[in-house]
C-alpha cells in the first residue's frame, strides 16, 4: 500500500530522519524503547507506572495557561499545519 501525503508529512515531522524512511519506506515496526529513540513516543514507562505518570503529566498541564499554550502551539506547528492541508489537499486528489 501506497503511504498517503498526510501521513508521510506527519511521519517527516516527528521522526529522526533514519526512522523516518526506516519507518515509512521500509514499513518497519518499532519496539517501544526504538519508538521513543525515532520519535513516535515521548516516554515508555512501565504498565505499573502508566496511571502515576499520567496524571502527573496531566497536573503539570493544569498548571499552565491552556490560552497561551494553545497560541504558542499553533504558531509553533504553522509550517507543519500548512504542510498537511496541503498534503490532504493532494490525497484528496489522488481519491478522485
Amino acid at each position: 500500500m501506497t503511504m498517503h501525503h498526510a501521513g508521510i508529512e506527519l511521519a517527516r515531522d516527528r521522526l529522526r530522519k533514519s526512522a523516518f524512511n526506516r519507518s515509512v519506506i521500509n514499513a518497519e515496526m518499532f519496539d517501544p524503547e526504538a519508538a521513543m529513540a525515532a520519535g513516535f513516543l515521548d516516554r515508555v514507562v512501565s504498565v505499573e507506572e502508566l496511571q502515576s505518570t499520567a496524571l502527573a503529566v496531566a497536573g503539570q498541564l493544569k498548571k499552565i495557561n491552556m490560552n497561551a499554550h494553545k497560541k504558542t502551539k499553533l504558531k509553533v506547528r504553522k509550517a507543519l499545519l500548512d504542510t498537511l492541508e496541503a498534503a490532504i489537499e493532494q490525497d484528496r486528489q489522488h481519491m478522485l
